[in-house]
């Protein structure tokens, strides 16, 4: 018997995709690594998605979701918001005097 894998995510950012992904049936729940274009998700979609997770962990996620809709993942969008959700680097390493980091987060795209 095969075993379901357990999502990676919490409750409150299921129900959000849940309430954005309009291909996502009440049954069914989204895979952590299946392009969410395969629940419905379009840039209007997604733009909503964003801003429901915004409201709901109280995070700005503004230039971080820069990988295509089209192959955005759940479990990459839950990546891209628990970084968003934890302290940043830089800000717990000491900076020596006059230089400056860059810091382009995990979801930084050439």
């Amino acid at each position: 018997m095969a075993q379901i894998a357990h999502a990676p995510w919490n409750a409150k950012f299921e129900t959000v995709l849940r309430q954005g992904l309009p291909g996502l049936g009440k049954d069914k729940r989204p895979a952590a690594d299946v392009p969410m274009d395969a629940y419905g998700l379009d840039s209007m979609a997604l733009i909503g998605i964003v801003s429901s997770l915004e409201r709901a962990f109280r995070t700005s996620l503004a230039g971080q979701v820069v990988i295509p809709v089209h192959s955005l993942t759940a479990g990459q969008l839950w990546g891209i918001l628990s970084a968003a959700l934890q302290p940043s680097w830089d800000q717990e390493r000491p900076v020596a005097a006059g230089h400056h980091t860059r810091d382009l987060g995990p979801w930084a795209v050439a």
